[in-house]
């Protein structure tokens, strides 16, 4: 991957390694040498596998309220070194969890431009072009995102899978603004949008897990949902994004290119993953697509329904003949 820097990770004044970078002491093979935690338990992105997924009809869709922004309203869209950047209004909140969270961010993970790669989470092994993460506090109990980001149910974050496809509108809300981020640290203020738009049409089914940030300190601290059904972009918008950022500032001589962004895949740690939707539709299983299981309750209904009908063909059939039989007797 390509290295990506950032400050916090840099060491002795000497040059970035990057903030992914395989090797290097600033590696991500290296983070829990200076944040513990990053080598720690119940740690993010995982492998969301078939064998680790559990159905639970409790899991109600999830609510998203005021995400229909205002045009007239400014958004500051920032590019951080390692992520580009969208802040967003705590009056955006989500519900159906235990508690009230509240939005702060959204950012993106993505591969190359050689390699349309570059989710955190992966289905099953396969890993989609980009992500994105809408970063959200508990606001029930904590002030702010800052005073949360340690504690145990302090995070919820909305991740959307995105592939490679058909035009996505909703994305050049911003991606429009991205050369005047260019450079880390740099900001632009745009206009606000319907923050909706984002998110796949079916916000019911979903996968649910207790994990944490995928970048340092690596906190513990985030109830992951991660969308079922993956958003598209063009082939020019996630060229737009895996092209146009620097991971160095401007005042750099040598310009980092900003992608393959994500972070390894972590330990199941025995976690069970919690699906809202039925075990007959959670993906292609030993390379076969899936029967739903309203499909399969469809079917046994005609079989019963023909079962019941040749039946009563056959009691008919039997009764007549009979009938047939008794008559020709008692007229001999």
């Amino acid at each position: 991957m390509t290295p990506n820097c950032t400050a916090r990770l840099s060491y002795n004044g000497a040059k970035c390694l990057g903030l992914y970078l395989l090797s290097g002491p600033d590696g991500v093979h290296y983070w829990h040498k200076q944040y513990p935690y990053c080598g720690g338990v119940f740690q993010s992105p995982i492998d969301l596998q078939t064998q680790l997924l559990k159905y639970d009809p409790t899991m109600a869709p999830i609510g998203v309220w005021n995400y229909n922004l205002s045009g007239q309203e400014q958004l500051t869209l920032g590019n951080n070194g390692h992520a580009v950047k969208l802040s967003l209004p705590a009056r955006m909140y989500i519900s159906g969890l235990p508690h009230r969270y509240s939005a702060a961010q959204l950012h993106f993970h993505w591969g190359s431009p050689t390699l349309a790669a570059g989710s955190e989470h992966t289905v099953n092994g396969k890993r989609f072009a980009a992500e994105m993460h809408i970063v959200h506090f508990n606001s029930d109990k904590y002030a702010n995102i800052s005073v949360a980001a340690d504690k145990s149910d302090g995070l919820a974050v909305l991740a959307v899978l995105i592939e490679v496809g058909e035009f996505n509108p909703a994305f050049d809300h911003f991606l429009k603004f991205i050369n005047g981020v260019k450079y880390k640290d740099q900001r632009v203020q745009i206009p606000a949008f319907n923050v909706r738009s984002l998110l796949p049409a079916r916000l019911d089914e979903y996968y649910r897990y207790d994990g944490s940030l995928t970048t340092p300190p690596c906190y513990p601290s985030v109830l992951w949902t991660v969308f079922r059904s993956p958003v598209t972009m063009s082939h020019r918008q996630f060229s737009m994004l895996s092209t146009a950022l620097y991971s160095s500032s401007a005042q750099e001589s040598a310009s980092m290119p900003l992608n393959g962004n994500y972070r390894t895949l972590q330990k199941p740690d025995q976690r069970t993953i919690l699906v809202s939707f039925l075990d007959g539709e959670l993906g292609f299983q030993n390379g076969r697509l899936p029967v739903p299981a309203s499909f399969l309750k469809y079917c046994w209904l005609l079989i019963i329904f023909a079962s019941i009908k040749i039946y009563c063909i056959i009691l008919m059939t039997h009764t007549h003949t009979h009938t047939h039989t008794h008559t020709h007797t008692h007229t001999v």
